[in-house]
């Protein structure tokens, strides 16, 4: 499984959008300009916003996500965004996902093990 960090999204669409204006893809895409603008720039978005821009670049959104067929076929048990907070870098929302996620499986763990 292959991911794409967060922090080359930006260069993906920079890349794909190749001579198109930024008005025009984002029409393309269903999001606004500035929206688009702050992507190309290393900002993360919404789920909806980077599924959309994942299927215009014709992309598995699976691969950012960090999904492989037998996780997807079950399901995502978790899903971290961080939207509009421009105080934090990637690499700390990745740590903060990391932690998130972590107490997630300790949480289901305990779960199980307590039959609830």
């Amino acid at each position: 499984m292959t991911t794409i960090p967060s922090d080359k999204i930006g260069q993906l669409v920079l890349r794909h959008r190749g001579s198109m204006g930024v008005r025009a893809a984002a029409k393309e895409i269903g999001t606004s300009p500035a929206t688009l603008s702050r992507i190309e720039r290393g900002h993360v978005a919404d789920l909806e916003t980077m599924h959309k821009i994942f299927h215009w670049m014709n992309l598995d959104p699976r691969e950012y996500f960090g999904f492989n067929e037998a996780t997807s076929a079950q399901g995502p048990k978790i899903q971290i965004a961080f939207k509009k907070n421009k105080t934090v870098q990637s690499k700390t929302a990745q740590s903060l996902a990391k932690l998130i996620m972590a107490a997630h499986e300790s949480f289901e763990k305990k779960i199980n093990a307590t039959g609830h």
